[in-house]
């Protein structure tokens, strides 16, 4: 979203750019996502409402994000730059009638100076705000902050690999670091002794332990802390992970997530990537600190991208 000559553009950013450029309808997004996109596109058009403009930090919508499932559901969420919007009545009025498939729309507070997508708050308009998913057989509660992988058929030949990679004997603790709704973790924990879920958004770590009650898993358990809170934690219950499952975002680990792993010296760590080059530099600091990188195998996420998502297993050495 982005101000435009007589009206909002409303599509996606040109390549290493964040230039907005107008798209009507994308062969890639969903039915829901083009519909929502343009009901808000008209919305703003009569109404007269600003889009945000990165360069001065002024102007109210910011991004359109558009959740579906495997039933064709969506969920909208319209991120803003203030605490309200006007015509809310009419906006509502438009989305549902614009996609019908949609069970919710949201209204998500970003009032940061940055090109940050996700706000600190959200308020419901209408319908539920979140979203229910089926994976691996597993059902999954999802809030507008909690990741999920947008490719359901290619996440569970993803998850598959993990599994393989993970050698779970049933006897093994696993901390699922950067966890999101338990999605990995979950569909682990019938092959392992227990896991345990860390994660910084609260919205995830509460739809993640929501996520084990409705499948009845009663032996995965989830906490809201970064690296160096859960290192207190595991040193305070005397938990030695026999495996660490690591799913970072773009920007890859963390130096503290680094310095953690390190720190637990688990025999095995299954690394999940969405961006080779930050998996190869964090890849490099951890055979540095002692692991040896022993097979890895790309996933395509992402048809007719450039991106690619790869599993690595890695393994201590004596």
């Amino acid at each position: 979203m982005a101000p435009g000559e007589g009206e909002p553009r409303v599509g996606f950013y040109r390549e290493r750019s964040h230039e907005v450029i107008p798209v009507a309808s994308c062969l890639l997004q969903s039915a829901a996502a083009d519909q929502a996109a343009g009901a808000v596109r008209r919305w703003m058009k009569e109404h007269s409402v600003s889009a945000y403009d990165e360069r001065t930090g002024k102007g109210l919508v910011r991004h359109v994000y558009v959740r579906t499932n495997a039933q064709g559901q969506a969920l909208i969420c319209l991120l803003v730059n203030g605490e309200e919007i006007p015509h809310r009545k009419e906006l509502i009025a438009l989305l549902r009638e614009s996609c019908p498939s949609a069970v919710g729309i949201v209204l998500g507070i970003n009032l940061s100076k940055s090109n940050v997508i996700l706000g600190e708050r959200y308020q419901k308009l209408w319908g539920q705000d979140f979203l229910m998913d089926t994976l691996c057989g597993l059902s999954f509660k999802l809030s507008v902050p909690t990741f999920f992988q947008v490719n359901r058929e290619q996440t569970e030949r993803l998850y598959s690999l993990v599994r393989e990679y993970a050698g779970l004997s049933g006897r093994e603790t696993v901390l699922d670091l950067y966890c999101g709704a338990g999605t990995i973790g979950l569909c682990l924990a019938d092959a392992a002794k227990r896991v345990i879920g860390v994660e910084v958004v609260p919205e995830a770590v509460a739809d993640a332990k929501e996520n084990a009650e409705r499948n009845g898993i009663t032996n995965a358990e989830f906490f809201c802390a970064d690296a160096g809170k859960i290192k207190a934690l595991l040193e305070e219950n005397n938990i030695r992970p026999d495996l660490v499952i690591v799913d970072p975002p773009r920007k890859g680990l963390r130096p503290e997530a680094i310095e953690l792993l390190a720190g637990l010296a688990a025999p095995r760590i299954v690394y999940v990537s969405c961006d080779p080059a930050t998996l190869a530099r964090d890849l490099k600091l951890l055979v540095q600190d002692g692991y040896a990188v022993k097979e890895a195998r790309a996933v395509d996420l992402f048809p007719r991208t450039s991106h690619v998502e790869c599993v690595v297993r890695i393994q201590k050495e004596n």
